[in-house]
C-alpha cells in the first residue's frame, strides 16, 4: 500500500503537491482506494480517497504497528561522488538511521561549500522521502553537512561511536564486540573514496571512536555504508 508523509487535521489530510500528483496523476487514485499517512507527529494512519475532485483523503484508523529501530542510529559519510552520496542516501534511509552527517574528508575528491550543499539539499530530502515512503518508515531521516571531521559537534555522536578504518582489514570480531554492548545510541563514520589521512584517524580515536574491521576486503566508500549499517541493523533487530 502507498505511503505518504502529510499533515492531518481533523481527521482530514493534506498532501503536498507533488504528492498530489503522484496520488492523483501516477497512481491514478479512485473513490475508496485506501492509502497510509504519516501525520506531523510520526504516527501512521490508514485513511481513504472520500472524493477525488476535488481530492478529499479522510483518516480511518491509526496503525499501530511499527518499522523504526529500536536504536538511534547516525551515519557519518565523507564527501565522495555525487551519485555514491545519492546511493548512500537511498539506502540509509531504508537500513533505518535517524541521520546522516556529510562531512568532508581531507581525500574527498568532491569539495563543497556550504551553499554547494543547501542547493543540493531538496533533491537530497526528495531520495530520503521516497525511500521512506517505500519502506514504511515513520521518520524522515536529517541530512545534514559538515566541512570536515573537526566541525562534527559531540552532540551529533553517540553513546558508541565506530570507526570503520581500512587499516583495521581482517576479522569482524572488533565490530561485533561494540554491538554487544548496551547502547541507546550508535554512529558509525565511513571516510570517502580515498579513505581516512593519519591525521583525521589520530582525531577520531582522540574523540573515543573504535576502529572496527568491516572484513578482509576494502570496500568501496559505499558499499561500506550498506554493509555497515546492514550489521547495525540486523544485531538491533533481533535482540
Amino acid at each position: 500500500m502507498q505511503r505518504y508523509f502529510a499533515e492531518i487535521n481533523s481527521n482530514i489530510v493534506t498532501l503536498s503537491q507533488g504528492d498530489y500528483f503522484h496520488l492523483t496523476k501516477v497512481m491514478r487514485a479512485s473513490i475508496n482506494d485506501h492509502i497510509e499517512v504519516v501525520d506531523q507527529h510520526h504516527k501512521v494512519y490508514l485513511c481513504i480517497i472520500s472524493g477525488v475532485n476535488p481530492l478529499i483523503i479522510e483518516v480511518q484508523e491509526e496503525i499501530l504497528k511499527h518499522s523504526e529501530l529500536d536504536k538511534e542510529v547516525t551515519l557519518l559519510f565523507g564527501l565522495a561522488k555525487n551519485d555514491k552520496i545519492e546511493f548512500v542516501l537511498q539506502k540509509a534511509t531504508e537500513l533505518g538511521v535517524k541521520r546522516i552527517v556529510l562531512f568532508q574528508g581531507q581525500r574527498s575528491v568532491v569539495k563543497y561549500t556550504d551553499s554547494d550543499f543547501n542547493r543540493k539539499l531538496d533533491r537530497f530530502n526528495s531520495i530520503i522521502k521516497e525511500a521512506s515512503e517505500q519502506c514504511h518508515r515513520e521518520y524522515l531521516p536529517e541530512v545534514i553537512y559538515r566541512k570536515s571531521i573537526k566541525e562534527i559537534e559531540d552532540d551529533l555522536l553517540a553513546d558508541i561511536n565506530l570507526f570503520a578504518y581500512e587499516l583495521e582489514a581482517g576479522s569482524t570480531s572488533s565490530l561485533n564486540i561494540e554491538l554487544d554492548k548496551k547502547y541507546r545510541k550508535i554512529a558509525v563514520i565511513i571516510g570517502p573514496e580515498g579513505g581516512f589521512s593519519k591525521e583525521e584517524a589520530d582525531l577520531l580515536v582522540a574523540r573515543k571512536f573504535v576502529p572496527v574491521s568491516l572484513g578482509r576486503r576494502i570496500l568501496r566508500c559505499e558499499t561500506a555504508a550498506v554493509y555497515a549499517l546492514s550489521v547495525i541493523a540486523n544485531k538491533i533487530e533481533n535482540e
